[in-house]
């Protein structure tokens, strides 16, 4: 099967090369001469989808996450195939869907009691037979099912599977039985109905099956589905964020937002509040979490705090339009510095890390209020995203991790700390021997960054991904012309100053550390 599967792919490629050459030039493609063609040439693609859909399955079954030295078949898809992580993701479900064993119904009743002793002939018996017979035909019905979706896949494109994945992930567990079916009934409609009206359809019979189940065998439905999606900065400087609670918890936040419509809520009572509604929802909603952040500060010392590093030199270059990234991943501007009370007011604390404009070497901090603090958030600042190659995770999701695992006897110092998102922290090779095809982190003196030593290999690679290049630590290093040692003379100047100097304490309060020690 290889040597067929080859022959046709060089017959593809060759193939779409020759049309590429063909559309080189806009200005000699007629749309008359060539609209049926690519009407015919897209029904031709539809069927890559369903193509995709099987080796994807193919890669969870026979674990192709160890080909990269990972553990999941996702990271394969996306290092080998380039793909992103949501259609890594897209492929590896439709691949569930039209070729793995359908999803059984969550079985509502107890399990029958013990019947080894009762009489063969009794009724009780006939009713297991009855039993085992509808749980044998309900099982056919769904492989029939499901090898109608697949008989069908071929034809139906990638974005229109998707768009029936997803809504049929709004399954209740209690319905999930339902899935096969209504899987089937999708893809059957999917060549009539357009995507927006496919959608609809999709979603309208998963709400009955949720009806039809939820009432009976699951009285927490709707908190199964909760969650809170956070998405991207968009050029206004917002981020949408989303919300699916469960009623009761809707009530709750509404409760306590609508207490912030009263004029003047949240500000001060001399200002004249010309904020919408909705606005005034909002400052009542962030009050709640700059309270809990406060709170936070007293328990843990604000570990969970907003971290922006910066040098000098990004200061002085900066102006309204400038952005500093966060350890959450979220770039805020100067506006949002003040409005998170960076600006030296008092309020919430948060962190600005300062980094040498030359050598990105940790100088000062704002606001910190334990050296271990500060030592974590210079690590996770300093690093910018995951540690592994081409991860984008941002630190704020990321878990410490010990190049030399600490059993090993490995040091809690900075230069054998690296942050790993959860899932490169699951491909890391403690024993740092490549086995199962896995590599390990390893700290760079000369450079001091962490960085991926896959297996077979004894070269570092360092994370080349935007976000771990535009860290403050890697801007300053290259203004610097490169990285370098950390240790290494500066090529101009004088250090720079600290934005936050310590104040030394006077002997009353070195007493009192003495007293407290």
């Amino acid at each position: 099967m290889s040597t067929k599967v080859s022959q046709l792919v060089d017959i593809i490629g060759n193939a779409l090369m020759q049309l590429r050459d063909e559309f080189s030039d806009p200005s000699s493609v007629v749309l008359a001469d060539v609209a049926g063609d690519m009407e015919k040439l897209e029904a031709f693609f539809n069927s890559k989808a369903f193509i995709d859909a099987c080796f994807a399955y193919v890669c969870e079954r026979d674990e192709a996450g160890r080909l990269v030295g990972a553990s999941r078949p996702n990271a394969y898809l996306q290092n080998r195939l380039g793909l992103s992580p949501g259609e890594a993701y897209d492929r590896l479900a439709r691949g569930r869907d039209l070729f793995a064993p359908p999803p059984e119904p969550v079985s509502g009743g107890e399990e029958p009691e013990d019947s080894s002793g009762e009489d063969l002939f009794s009724s009780s018996s006939g009713v297991q037979r009855d039993t085992e017979e509808e749980k044998q035909r309900a099982e056919e019905e769904r492989r029939r099912a499901q090898e109608e979706s697949r008989r069908r896949a071929a034809a139906v494109s990638a974005e229109k599977q998707n768009i029936i994945r997803r809504e049929l992930d709004k399954l209740l567990k209690a319905a999930r039985g339902e899935r096969a079916r209504i899987h089937a009934e999708a893809m059957k409609q999917a060549d009539r109905r357009d995507a927006k009206d496919l959608r609809f359809f999709v979603r309208r019979l998963v709400e009955e099956a949720n009806r039809e189940h939820a009432p009976r065998t699951n009285p927490n439905a709707g908190f199964e589905n909760r969650g809170m999606h956070i998405g991207r900065r968009k050029p206004d400087g917002s981020v949408d964020i989303t919300l699916t609670t469960t009623a009761g918890h809707a009530a709750l936040i509404k409760a306590h937002s609508d207490k912030g419509l009263a004029p003047n809520s949240n500000m001060s009572p001399d200002e004249t509040d010309y904020r919408s509604p909705a606005q005034r929802r909002y400052d009542q909603f962030f009050s709640i979490f700059q309270k809990y952040e406060s709170d936070q500060q007293k328990v843990s010392g604000g570990a969970a705090s907003v971290v922006v590093p910066m040098t000098l030199d990004d200061l002085a270059d900066a102006d309204g339009q400038t952005t500093f990234m966060t350890n959450t991943g979220i770039e805020v501007d100067v506006f949002d510095l003040v409005r998170l009370g960076l600006d030296g007011s008092e309020g919430p604390t948060h962190f600005v890390l300062q980094l040498d404009s030359v050598t990105g070497v940790p100088l000062s901090m704002g606001r910190t209020r334990s050296a271990s603090i500060a030592q974590r958030i210079a690590l996770l600042a300093v690093q910018g995203v995951c540690a592994w190659t081409g991860c984008t995770a941002p630190l704020s999701e990321c878990e410490i991790h010990h190049i030399i695992a600490w059993i090993k006897g490995g040091s809690t110092d900075i230069s054998n700390l690296t942050g790993l998102c959860r899932e490169h922290h699951r491909c890391n090779n403690d024993e740092r021997d490549g086995s199962n095809g896995k590599g390990h982190m390893e700290y760079d003196p000369g450079t001091g960054r962490a960085g991926l030593v896959r297996s077979g290999s004894t070269r570092i690679e360092f994370n080349g991904a935007d976000p771990a290049e535009n860290s403050a630590v890697n801007r300053a290093m290259g203004r610097a012309g490169g990285h370098r040692p950390r240790a290494a003379a500066r090529v101009r100047g004088r250090p720079d100053g600290e934005m936050f100097p310590v104040r030394p304490r006077s002997s009353r309060e070195k007493s009192k550390v003495v007293r407290r020690v």
